[in-house]
């Protein structure tokens, strides 16, 4: 293995239990129970798993299983819809007790996403197009996420906000207007490289200018004949995911060797999660997710390669 930078210390390879079994479309992957997935999870001797919808959600059960498999929670994933501060008291109220999860189960970092105008997490339902944030509403996320955040603090945590395709908050100049009305001290960034790229963003760029805020990372890659077919035909996020426009890292065209060696230069710490929203028929998730282990460490020494290496 060759080493062209600074290595990396303290960083923790996770993967999430959507490559197995899909959160949102729950006929991709149904076949796979909990204990298929941390037992795969263990084959490849990853340190943690996000949640996934198979996963108990009780700490005193959850916590001892994925442990017999050498395993702890990264994190989990939580929807909220802070646009309309008559909304506040019921999310927020939601909010904490998910922290209270993750605190129990030892986490450190709340994945968190704002719902409200998207295609397919508004309280409205589904729709082809996101519904724009008016200024106001804008200004309430920002409030209503430093909220949160304080709430998360409060338990020792913090908020690892996930700009998301199909949300109001994905292009770069969103992220950019987040960034600008959340309090650095109560919400961080959490780097998608899939998404970011999705949204025709610039993964490296985004590291770039806001490597500071960023505490938790997704490490996703994107096909780009299907990334090309999504935005001609106009395809809403679970259609895209459906088509196969995810994939692990090293299998798209994102080249993270670059984005990686920044990250390592700049001393970052935490998790890495090995994220690929796909069929898992159609893409077997242990022989995906050994070709990213195998991919990052020849690229940058993470982990130790797959079962093969």
């Amino acid at each position: 293995m060759e080493k062209p930078f600074k290595p990396f210390y303290n960083v923790r390879l996770a993967a999430s239990p959507i490559n197995w079994c899909n959160d949102d479309m729950t006929d991709l992957g149904d076949e796979y129970s909990f204990v298929d997935i941390i037992t795969q999870m263990a084959q490849l001797r990853v340190q943690g798993s996000e949640m996934g919808r198979k996963y108990p959600r009780d700490p005193a059960v959850l916590r001892p299983a994925l442990a017999a498999h050498q395993l702890v929670l990264s994190s989990a994933w939580n929807t909220v819809h802070l646009a309309d501060p008559a909304n506040w008291p019921a999310e927020l109220a939601q909010f904490e007790q998910h922290v209270r999860f993750l605190k129990a189960m030892g986490a450190m970092h709340v994945v968190t996403c704002e719902g409200g105008g998207s295609v397919h997490w508004d309280r409205g339902g589904d729709r082809d197009e996101v519904i724009p944030f008016s200024d106001e509403q804008w200004r309430s996320v920002g409030r209503g996420l430093n909220e949160a955040g304080a709430i998360a603090r409060s338990y020792g945590l913090r908020v690892a906000y996930h700009p998301h395709v199909g949300t109001n908050i994905q292009t770069m100049d969103e992220i950019e207007r987040l960034m600008a009305l959340t309090d650095p001290q109560s919400v961080t960034l959490l780097l998608d490289t899939g998404h970011i790229r999705l949204a025709g963003g610039d993964p490296l760029q985004l590291v770039r200018r806001h490597r500071e805020r960023i505490e938790y990372i997704h490490l996703k890659d994107v096909r780009a004949d299907v990334m090309q077919r999504f935005h001609a035909e106009h395809m809403s996020f679970l259609q895209g995911v459906r088509a196969g426009v995810f994939t692990v890292p090293g299998d798209g065209c994102i080249d993270f060797a670059p984005i990686l060696a920044y990250l390592a230069e700049t001393d970052y710490q935490g998790w890495m999660v090995i994220e690929a929203e796909q069929d898992p028929a159609r893409a077997n998730p242990l022989t995906y997710m050994g070709k990213a282990l195998d991919y990052l460490y020849r690229i940058a020494g993470l982990g130790s390669g797959s079962l093969n290496t």
